[in-house]
C-alpha cells in the first residue's frame, strides 16, 4: 500500500470517486473543504498496491490563532488563506472504505505522526491531540 501525491484536481477527483464508487455523497460543505485543500495539495490518498483507493484525509494547515477560533466556536469555518497558515494539523474530512478503517488508519499513522498537534471536530467539539515520539496525549483547550 502506499500513499499518493499528485496534482491538486487530481486529488479533488481521487477523494470524490472514492465516494462516489462507495455509494456515498458529498454535501455542499465537504465539497468546499475538498476543494480548498485540493488547492493546496493537502488531501491524501491511501491506495492499495493495485492503485485501489481505500481512504482519503483532507486538511489544512492552521496556525495557533486560528486553532484559538475552533477552540471558541466550532463551527467556525476556515478562510481560504487559513488552509496553509500554520503547522497544526486539521483534519476537514476524512472518508474510509468499508471495511478498510483499521488497515487505512495504520497506513496513515506515519503521515500523521509528522505533525505535532492534530485537531478535528467531532459532534460539533473540537478534538486537539499532542502527538510525542513516545505518546499521543488529548489536549484540553481553554475557550478564551
Amino acid at each position: 500500500m502506499y500513499f499518493v501525491e499528485h496534482q491538486g484536481a487530481d486529488l479533488l477527483n481521487e477523494a470524490i470517486a472514492l465516494r462516489a464508487t462507495n455509494e456515498s455523497g458529498v454535501d455542499a460543505y465537504q465539497l468546499h473543504c475538498l476543494w480548498e485543500a485540493s488547492k493546496h495539495r493537502q488531501i491524501i490518498m491511501v491506495k492499495t498496491e493495485n492503485c485501489e483507493p481505500l481512504a482519503s484525509i483532507s486538511f489544512a494547515k492552521i496556525s495557533k490563532y486560528t486553532l484559538k477560533q475552533l477552540a471558541s466556536n466550532a463551527e467556525y469555518k476556515l478562510r481560504p488563506y487559513e488552509y496553509s497558515e500554520g503547522k497544526i494539523l486539521y483534519v476537514l474530512d476524512g472518508f474510509f472504505r468499508k471495511n478498510n478503517f483499521r488497515k487505512s488508519l495504520a497506513l496513515l499513522i506515519p503521515q500523521l505522526k509528522k505533525y505535532r498537534l492534530i485537531a478535528y471536530v467531532k459532534k460539533g467539539r473540537l478534538r486537539v491531540f499532542y502527538n510525542s515520539v513516545d505518546f499521543i496525549k488529548i489536549v484540553k483547550l481553554n475557550e478564551s
